[in-house]
Protein backbone atom coordinates (compact mmCIF):
# COMPACT_ATOMS: atom_id res chain seq x y z
CA UNK A 1 0.00 0.00 0.00
CA UNK A 2 2.15 3.44 -1.28
CA UNK A 3 0.95 6.21 1.44
CA UNK A 4 -0.44 9.81 -0.27
CA UNK A 5 -0.88 12.85 1.44
CA UNK A 6 -3.17 15.61 -0.73
CA UNK A 7 -3.91 18.78 -0.20
CA UNK A 8 -7.48 18.83 -0.57
CA UNK A 9 -9.01 22.45 0.37
CA UNK A 10 -11.66 21.81 2.64
CA UNK A 11 -14.24 18.79 3.82
CA UNK A 12 -17.49 20.62 2.32
CA UNK A 13 -19.57 18.46 -0.85
CA UNK A 14 -17.09 20.39 -2.86
CA UNK A 15 -14.29 17.91 -2.24
CA UNK A 16 -16.86 14.74 -2.22
CA UNK A 17 -15.20 12.83 -4.52
CA UNK A 18 -12.05 12.63 -2.43
CA UNK A 19 -13.77 12.25 0.89
CA UNK A 20 -16.11 9.48 -0.53
CA UNK A 21 -12.89 8.05 -2.07
CA UNK A 22 -11.29 7.24 1.18
CA UNK A 23 -14.65 6.05 2.85
CA UNK A 24 -15.91 3.78 0.92
CA UNK A 25 -12.36 2.36 -0.53
CA UNK A 26 -11.78 2.78 -3.96
CA UNK A 27 -8.28 4.59 -3.21
CA UNK A 28 -7.74 1.28 -1.29
CA UNK A 29 -8.58 -1.04 -3.63
CA UNK A 30 -5.92 0.94 -6.06
CA UNK A 31 -3.28 0.48 -3.61
CA UNK A 32 -3.00 4.09 -1.95
CA UNK A 33 -3.26 5.03 1.53
CA UNK A 34 -5.16 8.34 1.03
CA UNK A 35 -4.47 10.98 4.20
CA UNK A 36 -5.76 14.71 3.62
CA UNK A 37 -4.59 17.86 4.45
CA UNK A 38 -6.85 20.94 4.28
CA UNK A 39 -5.28 23.34 2.69
CA UNK A 40 -5.49 25.36 -1.01
CA UNK A 41 -3.76 28.15 -2.66
CA UNK A 42 -0.72 29.67 -2.56
CA UNK A 43 -0.06 27.25 1.00
CA UNK A 44 -0.99 24.65 -0.58
CA UNK A 45 1.86 25.24 -3.89
CA UNK A 46 4.28 25.90 -1.02
CA UNK A 47 3.45 22.80 0.74
CA UNK A 48 3.71 20.82 -2.23
CA UNK A 49 6.90 22.18 -3.76
CA UNK A 50 8.12 21.66 0.03
CA UNK A 51 8.14 17.91 -0.33
CA UNK A 52 5.30 17.75 2.60
CA UNK A 53 2.01 16.79 0.26
CA UNK A 54 2.17 14.34 -2.91
CA UNK A 55 -1.00 16.17 -4.53
CA UNK A 56 -2.75 19.33 -4.64
CA UNK A 57 -6.16 19.88 -6.29
CA UNK A 58 -5.79 24.31 -6.31
CA UNK A 59 -5.10 24.55 -10.38
CA UNK A 60 -5.78 28.47 -10.39
CA UNK A 61 -2.90 28.49 -8.34
CA UNK A 62 -0.45 26.29 -9.62
CA UNK A 63 -0.91 27.95 -12.94
CA UNK A 64 -0.25 31.52 -11.41
CA UNK A 65 2.86 29.81 -9.53
CA UNK A 66 4.27 28.86 -12.86
CA UNK A 67 3.21 31.96 -14.38
CA UNK A 68 5.20 33.71 -11.72
CA UNK A 69 7.98 31.63 -10.90
CA UNK A 70 8.30 28.61 -13.47
CA UNK A 71 7.49 26.50 -10.51
CA UNK A 72 7.94 22.65 -11.33
CA UNK A 73 3.99 21.82 -11.44
CA UNK A 74 2.19 19.45 -13.63
CA UNK A 75 -1.64 18.75 -13.63
CA UNK A 76 -2.28 14.97 -14.40
CA UNK A 77 -5.69 15.42 -13.92
CA UNK A 78 -8.81 17.81 -14.31
CA UNK A 79 -11.23 16.51 -11.04
CA UNK A 80 -13.96 18.97 -10.58
CA UNK A 81 -15.24 22.22 -12.69
CA UNK A 82 -17.37 25.15 -11.92
CA UNK A 83 -19.07 23.26 -8.23
CA UNK A 84 -21.35 26.11 -7.10
CA UNK A 85 -20.10 29.04 -5.27
CA UNK A 86 -22.41 31.37 -3.83
CA UNK A 87 -21.23 35.26 -2.56
CA UNK A 88 -23.92 36.27 -0.32
CA UNK A 89 -24.51 38.99 2.11
CA UNK A 90 -26.26 39.50 5.18
CA UNK A 91 -29.76 41.62 5.00
CA UNK A 92 -28.10 45.06 5.56
CA UNK A 93 -25.79 44.68 1.99
CA UNK A 94 -28.54 45.83 -0.67
CA UNK A 95 -25.82 45.82 -3.43
CA UNK A 96 -22.05 44.86 -3.83
CA UNK A 97 -21.26 48.79 -3.01
CA UNK A 98 -23.09 48.17 0.37
CA UNK A 99 -19.80 45.90 1.54
CA UNK A 100 -17.62 49.07 1.16
CA UNK A 101 -15.84 49.26 4.94
CA UNK A 102 -17.21 45.43 5.98
CA UNK A 103 -15.88 42.34 6.04
CA UNK A 104 -15.86 39.79 3.04
CA UNK A 105 -15.05 35.84 3.11
CA UNK A 106 -12.10 35.30 0.97
CA UNK A 107 -11.29 31.74 1.18
CA UNK A 108 -7.80 31.14 1.24
CA UNK A 109 -5.18 33.52 0.05
CA UNK A 110 -4.23 32.97 -3.81
CA UNK A 111 -7.09 30.37 -4.29
CA UNK A 112 -9.58 30.62 -6.86
CA UNK A 113 -12.41 31.66 -5.08
CA UNK A 114 -10.48 34.76 -3.59
CA UNK A 115 -9.84 35.81 -6.72
CA UNK A 116 -12.66 35.31 -8.22
CA UNK A 117 -14.53 37.69 -5.03
CA UNK A 118 -11.28 40.38 -5.37
CA UNK A 119 -12.38 40.46 -9.24
CA UNK A 120 -16.25 40.52 -8.39
CA UNK A 121 -15.14 43.44 -6.02
CA UNK A 122 -13.01 45.06 -8.37
CA UNK A 123 -15.75 45.12 -10.86
CA UNK A 124 -18.24 46.78 -8.45
CA UNK A 125 -15.99 49.81 -8.12
CA UNK A 126 -14.44 48.68 -4.94
CA UNK A 127 -10.90 48.59 -4.11
CA UNK A 128 -10.50 44.79 -2.27
CA UNK A 129 -7.36 45.69 -0.58
CA UNK A 130 -8.32 49.26 0.72
CA UNK A 131 -12.18 49.45 0.64
CA UNK A 132 -13.46 45.77 2.35
CA UNK A 133 -11.89 43.80 4.79
CA UNK A 134 -11.34 40.70 3.50
CA UNK A 135 -11.37 37.22 5.61
CA UNK A 136 -9.35 34.57 5.28
CA UNK A 137 -9.48 31.03 6.87
CA UNK A 138 -7.66 28.12 6.29
CA UNK A 139 -10.23 25.56 5.94
CA UNK A 140 -13.63 26.60 6.47
CA UNK A 141 -15.97 23.67 7.50
CA UNK A 142 -18.84 24.70 6.28
CA UNK A 143 -22.39 26.27 6.74
CA UNK A 144 -24.87 24.11 8.62
CA UNK A 145 -28.20 24.55 10.13
CA UNK A 146 -26.24 23.65 13.81
CA UNK A 147 -23.35 25.38 12.89
CA UNK A 148 -21.68 28.79 13.93
CA UNK A 149 -23.81 32.27 12.36
CA UNK A 150 -21.10 34.00 10.21
CA UNK A 151 -19.25 37.11 11.41
CA UNK A 152 -18.66 38.16 8.10
CA UNK A 153 -21.37 40.65 6.13
CA UNK A 154 -20.49 38.26 2.87
CA UNK A 155 -19.30 34.84 2.34
CA UNK A 156 -19.14 32.09 0.42
CA UNK A 157 -21.73 29.28 0.19
CA UNK A 158 -21.37 25.65 -1.56
CA UNK A 159 -24.39 23.81 -2.30
CA UNK A 160 -25.87 22.44 0.61
CA UNK A 161 -25.11 25.92 1.96
CA UNK A 162 -26.88 28.44 0.02
CA UNK A 163 -30.13 27.72 1.46
CA UNK A 164 -28.90 27.45 5.24
CA UNK A 165 -27.75 30.96 4.69
CA UNK A 166 -30.98 32.14 3.48
CA UNK A 167 -32.58 30.86 6.95
CA UNK A 168 -30.78 32.92 8.30
CA UNK A 169 -31.53 36.10 6.87
CA UNK A 170 -28.69 36.22 3.83
CA UNK A 171 -29.20 36.51 0.05
CA UNK A 172 -27.12 36.00 -2.89
CA UNK A 173 -25.20 38.80 -4.47
CA UNK A 174 -23.28 36.30 -6.98
CA UNK A 175 -22.90 33.04 -8.13
CA UNK A 176 -19.19 33.11 -8.78
CA UNK A 177 -18.69 30.19 -11.16
CA UNK A 178 -21.58 31.40 -13.36
CA UNK A 179 -20.14 34.81 -13.37
CA UNK A 180 -16.38 33.42 -14.43
CA UNK A 181 -16.90 30.36 -16.03
CA UNK A 182 -14.60 27.71 -16.20
CA UNK A 183 -11.87 29.04 -13.94
CA UNK A 184 -12.92 27.70 -10.65
CA UNK A 185 -11.07 24.29 -11.28
CA UNK A 186 -9.78 21.44 -9.01
CA UNK A 187 -7.19 18.61 -10.31
CA UNK A 188 -5.08 16.59 -9.43
CA UNK A 189 -1.33 19.01 -9.15
CA UNK A 190 2.06 17.21 -8.41
CA UNK A 191 5.84 18.43 -9.33
CA UNK A 192 7.26 16.99 -12.44
CA UNK A 193 10.01 15.20 -9.60
CA UNK A 194 7.34 13.18 -8.12
CA UNK A 195 5.69 12.60 -11.58
CA UNK A 196 8.93 11.27 -12.69
CA UNK A 197 9.65 8.71 -9.63
CA UNK A 198 6.25 7.71 -9.02
CA UNK A 199 4.01 7.18 -12.33
CA UNK A 200 2.48 4.22 -10.75
CA UNK A 201 1.05 6.16 -7.69
CA UNK A 202 -0.44 8.86 -10.11
CA UNK A 203 -1.97 6.15 -12.76
CA UNK A 204 -3.41 4.75 -9.47
CA UNK A 205 -4.96 8.44 -8.48
CA UNK A 206 -6.51 8.80 -12.11
CA UNK A 207 -8.02 5.16 -11.82
CA UNK A 208 -9.74 5.89 -8.52
CA UNK A 209 -10.75 9.20 -9.82
CA UNK A 210 -12.03 7.93 -12.77
CA UNK A 211 -14.26 5.38 -10.64
CA UNK A 212 -15.57 8.23 -8.11
CA UNK A 213 -16.23 10.32 -11.19
CA UNK A 214 -19.07 7.75 -12.79
CA UNK A 215 -20.20 6.83 -9.00
CA UNK A 216 -21.05 10.15 -8.13
CA UNK A 217 -22.60 11.52 -11.79
CA UNK A 218 -24.68 7.74 -11.59
CA UNK A 219 -25.79 9.30 -8.47
CA UNK A 220 -25.33 5.53 -6.75
CA UNK A 221 -26.92 4.86 -3.63
CA UNK A 222 -23.73 4.53 -1.54
CA UNK A 223 -23.00 8.20 -2.62
CA UNK A 224 -26.65 9.52 -1.80
CA UNK A 225 -25.81 7.59 1.97
CA UNK A 226 -22.40 8.88 2.35
CA UNK A 227 -23.92 12.35 1.87
CA UNK A 228 -26.64 12.16 3.87
CA UNK A 229 -24.69 10.88 6.74
CA UNK A 230 -21.45 12.77 6.49
CA UNK A 231 -23.03 16.31 6.03
CA UNK A 232 -25.98 15.05 8.46
CA UNK A 233 -28.50 15.87 5.76
CA UNK A 234 -31.63 14.24 5.13
CA UNK A 235 -32.05 11.46 2.24
CA UNK A 236 -33.80 14.24 0.12
CA UNK A 237 -31.40 16.98 0.78
CA UNK A 238 -28.68 14.39 -0.49
CA UNK A 239 -30.43 13.61 -3.67
CA UNK A 240 -30.99 17.31 -4.70
CA UNK A 241 -27.15 17.56 -3.61
CA UNK A 242 -26.15 14.92 -5.68
CA UNK A 243 -28.56 16.27 -9.09
CA UNK A 244 -27.35 19.14 -8.39
CA UNK A 245 -23.69 18.40 -9.37
CA UNK A 246 -24.25 16.12 -12.05
CA UNK A 247 -21.43 16.58 -13.83
CA UNK A 248 -19.45 18.63 -11.87
CA UNK A 249 -17.01 15.91 -11.08
CA UNK A 250 -14.88 14.64 -13.64
CA UNK A 251 -11.80 12.55 -14.46
CA UNK A 252 -10.03 14.12 -17.64
CA UNK A 253 -7.22 15.79 -19.21
CA UNK A 254 -8.62 18.44 -22.35
CA UNK A 255 -6.01 21.19 -22.54
CA UNK A 256 -9.87 23.15 -23.74
CA UNK A 257 -10.81 22.67 -19.69
CA UNK A 258 -7.59 24.43 -18.92
CA UNK A 259 -7.37 27.23 -20.95
CA UNK A 260 -9.99 29.46 -19.43
CA UNK A 261 -8.58 29.31 -15.98
CA UNK A 262 -4.56 30.13 -17.52
CA UNK A 263 -6.01 33.51 -19.54
CA UNK A 264 -7.92 34.63 -16.26
CA UNK A 265 -4.30 33.89 -14.08
CA UNK A 266 -2.16 35.60 -17.18
CA UNK A 267 -4.76 38.78 -16.99
CA UNK A 268 -4.77 39.14 -13.01
CA UNK A 269 -0.72 38.81 -12.70
CA UNK A 270 -0.54 40.68 -16.00
CA UNK A 271 2.52 38.61 -17.64
CA UNK A 272 2.03 36.06 -20.57
CA UNK A 273 0.25 33.14 -20.60
CA UNK A 274 1.61 29.64 -20.49
CA UNK A 275 0.68 27.24 -22.95
CA UNK A 276 -1.15 24.25 -21.82
CA UNK A 277 1.52 21.95 -22.52
CA UNK A 278 3.72 23.47 -20.10
CA UNK A 279 1.05 23.06 -17.44
CA UNK A 280 -0.21 19.86 -18.25
CA UNK A 281 1.48 16.40 -17.67
CA UNK A 282 3.25 15.37 -20.79
CA UNK A 283 5.93 13.86 -19.03
CA UNK A 284 6.88 10.47 -20.05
Amino acid sequence: MQKIKIGIINQTINMLDFLFGKENGTYQSNGLAVDFDLVAGNESIELLLDGKLDFVVSVGAAVRAIMANNAPLRATLLVHQNAPHWLMASSSIDSPESLRGKKVQAAQPGSEPDVMVQKYLSENGLNPQIDVNLIYERSHPGWTFNGSRPQEDAVIARTLEQEVLEEWGYHTLVELCEHYPNTLIHGLITTEKYLNNNAAIVDAMISSHTIISEWINDGRNEVIDFISKNFQVSEARAHRAITSLKGKFVARLDPEDFQPVINASATTLGIPAISTERLLNTIK
